[in-house]
């Protein structure tokens, strides 16, 4: 699963495995999350960019793990939520390389994190449900989350004000795009792309 982490710099595949072992932002932003839970939220983001930027999902989402483990005594349900997110995210990102047999039971652990991470928000943090929705629009249909996908997006494209950077909603309309011409509504996915060149 490819998912495009909103970042003011874009690292082609080459580039990733090349500063994979070497990226001085990863290592420290590894240092400042793992020192506490961070006040900024936009710092445990710009980890879970720089880990998939890194090509290094599967380590992302257990340094997190962890952290979230470590933390639980300390943190609200709104950061709860948003640490969720972020391992879901990751998890997703590394799916594609978990054996197929494991990997049906992986995307369902996934799913369930999202969901937690949707409840503990009450469904009113836009990152939250950026990542919900942005993962869930490309699984596959047995899964059953294409209403929620569509559900999230539309909620993520009608409260772009809560959002960490206007840059989150490019992902945003590309995927509900997607959705809705493989749904055969060819005019909503039009008029989405049309939204998605204006900003």
């Amino acid at each position: 699963m490819y998912i495009q982490v909103p970042s003011d710099e874009r690292l082609t595949r080459s580039d990733r495995h090349r500063e994979a072992s070497s990226q001085p932002e990863l290592d420290y932003l590894k240092a400042v999350n793992g020192a506490a839970p961070p006040q900024d939220p936009q710092l445990l983001f710009l980890l879970m960019g720089a880990f998939s930027n890194a090509n290094q999902p599967a380590e992302g989402a257990e340094f997190l793990s962890a952290r979230l483990k470590e933390f639980a005594d300390r943190l609200s349900d709104a950061q709860r939520a948003l640490y969720l997110s972020a391992i879901g995210l990751l998890r997703a990102q590394h799916a594609s390389s978990i054996p197929l047999f494991s990997r049906i039971g992986n995307v369902k652990e996934t799913i369930a994190m999202l969901d937690e991470a949707k409840t503990l928000s009450g469904g009113q943090i836009f990152v939250v449900n950026w990542i919900s929705g942005v993962v869930r629009s490309q699984l596959p249909g047995f899964f059953h989350q294409k209403q929620t996908a569509l559900d999230d997006l539309r909620w993520c494209e009608a409260n772009i004000t809560k959002a960490p950077h206007v840059g989150w909603l490019r992902e945003v309309n590309f995927r509900l795009g997607k959705l809705l011409l493989d749904d055969g509504d060819r005019i909503g996915a039009e008029k989405t792309e049309r939204l998605q060149e204006f900003r």
